[in-house]
């Protein structure tokens, strides 16, 4: 019994808790062994490096159990993940959404007769539903949290020729740290400057207009209250070189993404190199593809990665 889960790059710029892609980075299970006579146990086996802090997998597990209220066997897991922690590529959502997903593959039908919503459990683990969304639906998702609490959330197909050009700095961020750094409120202007460029960022996806993205990735929500806890990130959206179509911050950070076709990946790539190199930061530079909707992958390699 195998699970795959997305990464996911969330805000895309002016999108924030709104907006959101999955990307060919993984977080996969195994359930090895099922134990009838050892009710109610996990035991992980993690490939690589294990959670740094709470295992969330587990939480998410726990929470999908509590809420149908049937128990389940005894589990031997293994899981493998090529999404780094606390990069701002959504490894704490995969993490959530595996969870879930672990408890409805071994309770199909306890899972179904109670009718468990997954993005409101996840919603409710992580604070706010992009990254979730996405790791559930793949795509380009859109979240929308209703005065009640509900989540409606859509996804359609990323277009297949943009890729997107990731640089980590070899430094963590935790989320809960970049966003007690965020305003409570806006002013207005800076709402109406934010909306005007989500709406736009949408429409040049959908119509192909790539030269929108420049002006449609800019934000004054986020960006600028995060850009002193992650180098680079002011230099990287002032980059105006025809491969870079667009810039913004990969959810929390630190990771900086750059939107890029197929055959601007490599220039792309080689332009947040240099700029991390005058910095003399160090960072990971991935080559990402979408995770589309109905696990519509290439079939390529998860990711080209590059110190």
């Amino acid at each position: 019994m195998d699970i795959r889960i997305p990464g996911s790059i969330a805000n895309l710029g002016p999108g924030f808790d709104a907006l959101s892609v999955a990307v060919q980075l993984y977080l996969r299970l195994r359930v090895i062994a099922i134990r009838p006579t050892e009710p109610d146990t996990i035991e992980w086996r993690f490939v690589g490096a294990g959670p740094t802090g709470e295992n969330r997998i587990e939480t998410a597990f726990r929470l999908a159990q509590q809420r149908a209220g049937i128990p389940t066997p005894g589990l031997l897991v293994q899981v493998e993940s090529d999404i780094p922690q606390t990069a701002g590529l959504g490894s704490s959502a995969a993490a959530a959404v595996a969870g879930l997903r672990l408890y409805e593959a071994v309770m199909p039908a306890a899972s179904a007769s109670h009718q468990v919503d997954w993005l409101a459990l996840a919603t409710e683990l992580e604070g706010h539903p992009d990254n979730a969304a996405a790791a559930l639906l793949g795509g380009i998702a859109v979240s929308c949290q209703q005065d009640d609490g509900r989540i409606v959330a859509r996804s359609w197909p990323w277009p297949e020729e943009l890729r997107f050009v990731v640089a980590t700095p070899d430094m963590p961020l935790q989320t809960a740290h970049a966003r007690r750094v965020l305003p409570t409120e806006v002013p207005l202007r800076d709402a109406i400057y934010n909306l005007q460029r989500a709406l736009l960022f949408v429409r040049a996806l959908a119509d192909g207009r790539y030269e929108d993205l420049r002006e449609a990735m800019r934000d004054r929500w986020h960006q600028p209250a995060r850009a002193p806890l992650v180098p680079g990130l002011a230099e990287a959206i002032a980059i105006e070189d025809a491969a870079v179509l667009g810039v913004s911050l990969s959810g929390a950070g630190p990771s900086i993404v750059a939107l890029a076709t197929a055959d601007g990946t490599e220039r792309a790539a080689i332009v947040l190199r240099e700029l991390y190199d005058r910095l003399k930061v160090t960072c990971t530079i991935r080559v990402l593809e979408a995770h589309q909707p109905n696990n519509r992958a290439t079939g390529l390699p998860a990711y080209r990665e590059n110190r």
